[in-house]
C-alpha cells in the first residue's frame, strides 16, 4: 500500500545563530536561522527527493513565521505541525568548543501543555509512514514528548513501520538516570540505532567503552542496524542478514578526518542520508558510505541549513 510520508520526524525546531569567529560571551548574535537535528534530519532526507514530515508544535512567538517560512523552503511537510502559546528555543552553535559546541536557551514551553501535543499517539499518521525518527534532543524536553514518542514507537513497531533513533547522547545537557532509562525503555522498537561514540558517555549508558562491543550488544537486542559513529574518523555498521536474520560481518568506513570544520549537526545529517539511502533500498553499508560522505560534506560548508542544503547536497 502506498504510504504518504517516507520520513515522519518527532521534534523541534530551534532558532539558531551560528557564530563562526569568537566566543560564545562576546559575540553578536544576528542573521538568525532555523536549525536543531531533528531539522536537519527532516531536511536531508526531503533533500533526497522524499517525502519528509514533522510532527510538532511551533510556538507563537515572534520566531514562527520564520520557521514556518524555512520549513516550507525545504519542503518539510507541516501538516502535523500545530501551533501553542510558548516560546521556540533558541540555539547558539559554535565549533571553538567541540565538546560543548551547542548551547541552548528557552527551552520551548509549548511542549509542556497537554492539549497542544496529543498524548495519544496518532495511529493513522503512524500507519502512512515507510519509517518515522527521534531524538533524546526531543524526547527528553519534556514528559509529554517522552510519552509521545514512547506510545509512536511501540506502535510503529507492531505495525510494520521502522523506527529510527539517535540518543544524541550529551551527559553535559543530559541527566545520566533519565538518558539511560529512556533509551532502555524505547530500544525494544528501534530499528535503526545511531549514537556517537563519545568518549566516556558509552562507557555511562551501556557500561562498555569499545564501540564494536556496543554494536554487538544493540543486534542482540534485535536492532536491525547499529551504527557508530566514532568522533569523526570512522563509522562502524552492525547489521542482521535479512535472510538468516544472523549478525553480518560489520562494515567499518574509514572518514576524511577534518583538523577544522563545521561540526555541530554532521551527526544529524549523517543519520538523514543513511535513511535516505535506506528508504532507497541501499545495502546498510552502502548506506553507512554514503552517509558518511554526506556528514563530512556538511563540516566544510557551515552550520546552517542553508548553507548545506542550497550546496545541492544530495
Amino acid at each position: 500500500m502506498e504510504k504518504k510520508y517516507d520520513l515522519m520526524v518527532f521534534g523541534e525546531p530551534m532558532i539558531q545563530y551560528a557564530i563562526e569567529n569568537g566566543d560564545v560571551s562576546t559575540a553578536e548574535l544576528k542573521n538568525p536561522s532555523v536549525g536543531g537535528s531533528d531539522i536537519f534530519v527532516a531536511a536531508t532526507v526531503a533533500a533526497h527527493g522524499f517525502s519528509s514530515g514533522l510532527y510538532s508544535v511551533i510556538g507563537k512567538d515572534p520566531y514562527e513565521n520564520l520557521i514556518r517560512s524555512s520549513l516550507e523552503k525545504h519542503k518539510i511537510n507541516m501538516e502535523y505541525c500545530s501551533s501553542a502559546v510558548g516560546f521556540n528555543g533558541i540555539e547558539i552553535v559554535c565549533d571553538k568548543d567541540n565538546d560543548r559546541r551547542e548551547f541552548f536557551y528557552n527551552r520551548p514551553a509549548a511542549f509542556e501543555d497537554a492539549d497542544a501535543v496529543c498524548p495519544r499517539v496518532n495511529k493513522e499518521l503512524i500507519e502512512d509512514c515507510k519509517m518515522i525518527y527521534a531524538s533524546s534532543a526531543f524526547t527528553l524536553s519534556s514528559p509529554n514528548a517522552r510519552s509521545l514518542v514512547f506510545e509512536s514507537f511501540h506502535h510503529a513497531h507492531y505495525n510494520g513501520v521502522s523506527v529510527a533513533f539517535d540518543p544524541n547522547i550529551r551527559l553535559h545537557r543530559h541527566q545520566l538516570p533519565q538518558l539511560r532509562e529512556t533509551i532502555w525503555m524505547l530500544l525494544p522498537f528501534i530499528d535503526i540505532f545511531s549514537i556517537t561514540a563519545a568518549s566516556g558517555e558509552m562507557q555511562a549508558i551501556f557500561g562498555k567503552e569499545n564501540p564494536v562491543d556496543v554494536m554487538y550488544d544493540l543486534l542482540e537486542k534485535d536492532v536491525q542496524y547499529a551504527i557508530i559513529r566514532n568522533g569523526g574518523e570512522s563509522v562502524i555498521c552492525g547489521y542482521k542478514d535479512e535472510r538468516t536474520r544472523k549478525n553480518a560481518p560489520p562494515k567499518f568506513v574509514d572518514v576524511n578526518k577534518l583538523e577544522n570544520g563545521y561540526f555541530s549537526y554532521s551527526g544529524a545529517v549523517f543519520n538523514g542520508a543513511f535513511c535516505s539511502a535506506i528508504l532507497n533500498e541501499a545495502t546498510p553499508a552502502e548506506a553507512a558510505e554514503y552517509a558518511a560522505r554526506c556528514a563530512t560534506q556538511k563540516c566544510r560548508l557551515g552550520n546552517t541549513l542553508d548553507k548545506f542544503i542550497s550546496a545541492g547536497n544530495k
